[in-house]
């Protein structure tokens, strides 16, 4: 799954397909196979490509953003940049040593509204969302595609959402996970 990642970083970059989905992708995973080992490598490898500005880890419940980062910690202590408000994450979406950043993706939509004329709009990002299944299909996921201009956004997932399984169509343009995402790079189940 990271060999897969990094490899679609790559292609899109050569071929400037960064900020569409052909920039990033899906890994459909089973609970427990290790999503966040997964995605920590991937992280720390992805912000060491040169044309990668930052890599950000995106949860969607505080909770999870500091298990996150306990779990990045055991991993490899200070690898990555944890936040506890708006105002820290901005400061280190401003800071160029800030490579790896966990935060949810309350506060960077609240970021996003806040600071519309904000650098890092530009910079070259590559985006992970942990169980990229649950809050990736509203308003917040459209505000980072609209603003973030370089991007790539991979979803891990445990439950992908297919066409057959989608539930809110309140959206049409964000209703499975390959629509959000792009398509599947990598599948480990127990099926």
């Amino acid at each position: 799954a990271t060999e897969k990642i990094l490899n679609r970083i790559k292609v899109a970059y050569n071929n400037k397909f960064y900020g569409t989905l052909k920039s990033g992708g899906y890994i459909w995973h089973t609970t427990g196979s290790g999503k966040t080992l997964t995605s920590f490598k991937t992280s720390q490898l992805a912000s060491k490509l040169d044309f990668i500005d930052k890599v950000l880890f995106v949860v969607d419940r505080k909770d999870l953003d500091y298990q996150t980062m306990k779990e990045y910690d055991r991993f490899k202590e200070g690898a990555a940049n944890s936040n506890t408000s708006t105002k820290v994450l901005e400061e280190q979406l401003n800071d160029p040593n800030a490579k790896i950043i966990i935060t949810t993706i309350q506060k960077l939509s609240q970021f996003i509204k806040k600071n519309e004329q904000s650098d890092v709009f530009n910079k070259h990002v590559v985006f992970i969302f942990d169980e990229c299944h649950r809050s990736q299909f509203g308003d917040m996921h459209k505000l980072i595609v609209d603003n973030f201009k370089n991007y790539h956004l991979f979803g891990f997932t445990g439950t992908p959402i297919f066409a057959k399984n989608a539930t809110n169509k309140s959206n049409p343009d964000f209703c499975t996970t390959e629509q959000a995402f792009g398509e599947k790079l990598h599948t480990y189940t127990i099926v």
